[in-house]
């Protein structure tokens, strides 16, 4: 082979190279988005859809076929301790025993009334708390005296603190009490609100997208420009991050995320 065909060849050869980088680099670029690991702390938390419960209520049943003669009140208002409800034909009154809203009133003024029939309902709404349902393995990590955070979805601006109450079984479910600080008279029983239960807290963990982690492996770029599919051990997680255990990563080490998975 002549020089000049020699030269002509690594030339070409020179290009191929550049080609083929330029386009890995373009491939990877064009996909991936490098995320520094970094130290933080990590809060990790279990979720649940809770509903907004009074534990303070009055209804109104007799025992025997009664007649109303008067009913005092209407769905919605507010009542006093002391003030009349309904009255039926036997000149039997009921008052109410505590301060509250009437949230039932199914008997009207003349209409029969029957036996173990609720006529009238009370509400307590000063004495509220959201009671969670749970799957098996957040039961198994909430604790009475945890912290949470509640939000509504119509107030999605305002997170409000509350505190782990009880936890029981009912009927195969498992349930826990958050009784919440300073909630708005607005927010009625029957409301369903997202919880959030701290149930343990990382300081100064090593942190990386928990989007980054597939199947315990997560893309990293090294220092030196090479990219390595690598099985982390992986700790707390939380919705965003995933704390990393183990001295696998080193400095200069980035995370390669997908673009389309990006915060």
């Amino acid at each position: 082979m002549s020089s000049k065909h020699f030269l002509l060849a690594m030339v070409a050869s020179v290009i191929l190279a550049i080609s083929f980088f330029s386009a890995r680099y373009y491939y990877f670029s064009s996909r991936f988005v490098e995320v520094e690991p970094h130290r933080g702390d990590l809060v990790e938390a279990v979720y649940a859809l809770g509903k907004v419960i009074t534990d303070q209520h009055f209804e109104v049943k007799i025992g025997v076929i009664s007649t109303v003669k008067n009913v005092y009140v209407s769905e919605g208002e507010s009542v006093k301790k002391g003030d009349q409800l309904i009255e039926l034909d036997s000149n039997i009154l009921f008052r109410a025993p505590f301060d509250g809203i009437v949230t039932w009133v199914a008997s009207h003024n003349g209409e029969t009334a029957l036996p173990q029939m609720t006529l009238l309902r009370v509400d307590n709404v000063q004495n509220r708390y959201i009671e969670l349902t749970l799957e098996q393995e957040g039961a198994l990590r909430v604790q009475v005296g945890q912290p949470a955070k509640v939000s509504f979805e119509s107030l999605r601006g305002t997170v409000l603190s509350g505190k782990v109450t009880a936890l029981f079984s009912r009927n195969d479910e498992f349930l826990a009490h958050v009784k919440v600080d300073d909630l708005a008279e607005s927010v009625l029983p029957g409301m369903t609100a997202d919880v959030s239960v701290e149930v343990g807290k990382i300081t100064n963990a090593l942190l990386i997208p928990v989007k980054a982690v597939t199947g315990g492996k997560v893309l990293i770029k090294h220092a030196n420009g090479k990219r390595e599919k690598m099985k982390l051990i992986i700790g707390h997680v939380d919705g965003q991050w995933a704390e990393v255990k183990g001295n696998d990563l080193r400095e200069g080490d980035t995370v390669l995320l997908p673009k389309n998975q990006k915060e």
